[in-house]
């Protein structure tokens, strides 16, 4: 099989911080690449330097056998190398076809033409099986369908070669496999792909070929045939695993409360309708939905932002209509947020601004004068960087220059420290790595331990099933099915996620 991509020994350094160091990597044509390794270890960093938003100290890029000097994105782009990043690069006030033709826009008479714009999306869109509305505004899409958009404008872009960044953190398992199947249509057409992951189930599944890396140096290069799951974690993280072990559960008092809570989107659509739902004392409730079914809009009223419901919340036995955010959080409420960079993080401070955050009135992080104890928050970013192995560990270092990852660690630790009495954790270990999801999960489990009752909102079926003590479904607003976790199995949850009932099985 032809080389289509060779990195050798690239070397790329951020002040002290030897972000890759003498990594190399080959890609042949019509080729699947897994990559994997931990937070840190230097993944997307490498990837950047392939696209060209990187200027490493050392080393060379071949392309199609010839070096290039990656000057900026633009050159990538004009070689025939696209990435779709986890944060997605897309204008959301644009619609789907004017987001993908952007930078090659077809014209007629000299004119922006929306019709051949249209037109070529659609031709693109069922070539590969990438089913979208092309006259649809991005900002109303799921996220399944901005991530479809991204392949999409990567493609009219004549990618010969698709970097894809944690492609499946967002996705259901039924959207997960759709992607696959793209994926296999691209190698067919005769491009390459490397995928970014910490996923070891998917990457044996699509994967022809796996390289690990670990603290910026390349540390194992397998053929998918010759490998497993249990070698490929040894290689990532460089040590045994230890077994996973859930108590039964011993549910106490109700803790939150939700009666018939209702709101509107800004459109006046009805985005949650009639919403009942009880967390009790050492419980995990699992929520399981395709992302945009009011997820989001609990999240937000549950955490207090969204203050436009009507309905009964009741928490820890208060009536919690019309707090506030600071207000719940003296109650007893805490939230991880799907979204860490928009509801996690402020990225251009450091570490403990960031550990603070939410939290800054709170008197065991005020002087006895009523000003910010920084001591207290240093001590406090201190342990939480070190149980979570937030890396690099520098307190200085802001939020902006972590790995998505260890952002994630970072908005984790914070929410968790204080054991609050109810939690509501959206996407917990969303791009995290294996030995890290081990430490989340746990951390998860000993608050149940100590009596929290945790409301877990995630797409991960194994994450679902590993941790909660009840499911439910939410479709369309409304939580459709519930019971206990061994009452499901993928399929019939996911079945019923798509809108579907007993009576469809």
């Amino acid at each position: 099989m032809e080389t289509l991509l060779e990195v050798r020994n690239i070397t790329m350094r951020f002040g002290d911080l030897v972000a890759n160091d003498h990594v190399s990597l080959t890609c042949k044509k019509g080729s699947v690449i897994s990559l994997l390794g931990e937070n840190g270890a230097g993944k997307t960093t490498l990837m950047k330097v392939i696209y060209g938003m990187h200027t490493p100290q050392s080393g060379e890029i071949w392309f199609e056998g010839k070096q290039v000097t990656m000057r900026s994105p633009k050159t990538a782009i004009g070689l025939g190398i696209q990435m779709v990043h986890q944060h997605f690069m897309l204008v959301n006030h644009l619609t789907v076809a004017e987001n993908i033709v952007m930078g090659e826009e077809p014209k007629r008479y000299g004119l922006f033409s929306k019709k051949r714009a249209l037109q070529a999306v659609e031709t693109l869109s069922r070539t590969y099986g990438l089913q979208i509305e092309p006259s649809q505004l991005v900002g109303g899409l799921s996220v399944g369908a901005k991530q479809r958009a991204e392949i999409l404008k990567a493609l009219y872009h004549g990618a010969k070669l698709l970097i894809l960044d944690e492609p499946t953190a967002v996705l259901t398992p039924q959207e997960t496999q759709e992607l696959f199947k793209v994926i296999c249509r691209l190698r067919d057409d005769g491009k390459s792909v490397i995928i970014i992951t910490h996923k070891l189930h998917e990457t044996m599944q699509i994967a022809d070929e796996i390289y690990v890396m670990r603290h910026g140096k390349m540390v194992g290069h397998v053929q998918k045939a010759d490998t497993d799951v249990q070698a490929l974690t040894r290689m990532m993280v460089d040590h045994e695993l230890e077994p996973f072990i859930k108590t039964p559960c011993q549910a106490g008092q109700a803790l939150l409360e939700l009666r018939d809570l209702s709101c509107r989107s800004a459109e006046g659509a009805m985005v949650l309708r009639g919403v009942d739902l009880t967390l009790y004392a050492g419980e995990i409730y699992g929520l399981a939905g395709i992302e945009g079914n009011g997820q989001q809009e609990l999240e937000e009223i549950l955490s207090g932002i969204r203050q436009d419901w009507t309905g009964n919340y009741t928490l820890l036995g208060a009536n919690a209509a019309g707090k506030g955010v600071r207000q719940l959080i003296d109650m007893g409420m805490s939230c991880i947020h799907a979204d860490r960079h928009d509801r996690g993080l402020l990225l251009d401070l450091p570490v403990p601004e960031n550990v603070m955050l939410g939290y800054q009135h709170r008197p065991e992080l005020r002087t006895k004068y009523g000003f910010l104890n920084q001591q207290a928050a240093r001590k406090m970013s201190e342990e939480i960087v070190a149980h979570y192995r937030v890396f690099p560990t520098a307190l200085e270092n802001t939020a902006r220059s972590f790995s998505g990852g260890n952002q994630q660690k970072l908005v984790v630790g914070r929410e968790l420290y204080r054991k609050p009495k109810v939690v509501l954790i959206a996407h917990p270990t969303r791009g995290v790595d294996v030995g890290v999801s081990e430490i989340i999960h746990k951390s998860i489990l000993e608050l149940r331990a100590q009596g929290a009752a945790i409301l877990l909102i995630t797409a991960d079926f194994d994450e679902l099933f590993k941790l909660s003590d009840r499911i439910g479904v939410i479709y369309e607003g409304k939580i459709v099915t519930k019971g206990g976790s061994g009452a499901y199995t993928p399929n019939r949850l996911g079945l019923y996620m798509g809108g579907g009932s007993d009576e469809t099985i």
